[in-house]
This record gives structure tokens, C-alpha cells and sequence, in this order.
């Protein structure tokens, strides 16, 4: 089961209430999507994306407990971000609160390297839709 609602989630990410990983994640990402600022409308748009059948599973790391998710993006996606062929992603999260009192959801994403068995069933990795 997951930690956190994926609603939840996606109410964060549609407000923009996103951080990302640090400088692995970032060095990982940019040189697909060139800016900072793209790199955060990207995790954003494929935070949303997530269904419920692509968790994969929960998982604690010293105190911060996260889900993570693999998930196919859609084509609009990939074209938006200029990505077209990478399809498949590993995508995992944790939830936070900020001053407000909202959650702000701080993420980390990169293309699946290996197969991702997900509840909806294993995601093989695409490099292009077919």
C-alpha cells in the first residue's frame, strides 16, 4: 500500500507545489530537459500522470518514508518536453508540509534502467513507443 494518496499528489504537483532531488537527480535530468525550470514542469506534468496500478512499492529511508512508481509517460508528454522515445520512468516521492500547512511533494525521477514490477504489472523499458 502506498504512504501517501495519490490525489493528494496530484493536487500538489497541479498546484506546483513540487521540489526535486538533489544533484544526482538533477545531473541525471538535465541533459534531456536543458533548464531547472523545465526539469520541475516535467516532474510536475509526470507526477500527475501517475496512476494507482503504477506504485511499486513503499519504502523507508532512515526517517523519510517514500512510495515510489513507474510509469509509462504519454506521448504528449514526451513531445512537450522534447523526449521522444523515453518512455518508460522510475518515479519516487515523498510528502511534506510547508509553512501553509500544504503538502508539497518532493520527487525524484529518472528512465527506468530494468524492468519495473508495478501492481498493474511489470513495465518493461521503452526507448520508443511501438
Amino acid at each position: 500500500m502506498p504512504k501517501f494518496e495519490l490525489a493528494a499528489v496530484h493536487v500538489a504537483a497541479a498546484a506546483g507545489r513540487v521540489t526535486v532531488g538533489g544533484a544526482r537527480y538533477r545531473a541525471r535530468l538535465l541533459p534531456y530537459v536543458r533548464e531547472y525550470v523545465a526539469m520541475l514542469e516535467f516532474t510536475q506534468a509526470v507526477l500527475l500522470e501517475l496512476q494507482p496500478e503504477d506504485f511499486i512499492n513503499s519504502k523507508q529511508y532512515e526517517d523519510i518514508g517514500y512510495d515510489a512508481y513507474g510509469v509509462a509517460i504519454s506521448d504528449e508528454l514526451q513531445e512537450r518536453f522534447g523526449l521522444e522515445g523515453f518512455v518508460t520512468w522510475y518515479v519516487k516521492f515523498t510528502v511534506d508540509r510547508d509553512e501553509d500547512g500544504d503538502e508539497v511533494i518532493m520527487a525524484s525521477l529518472h528512465g527506468a534502467e530494468e524492468p519495473l514490477k508495478r501492481i498493474g504489472g511489470t513495465l518493461r523499458v521503452q526507448f520508443a513507443r511501438g
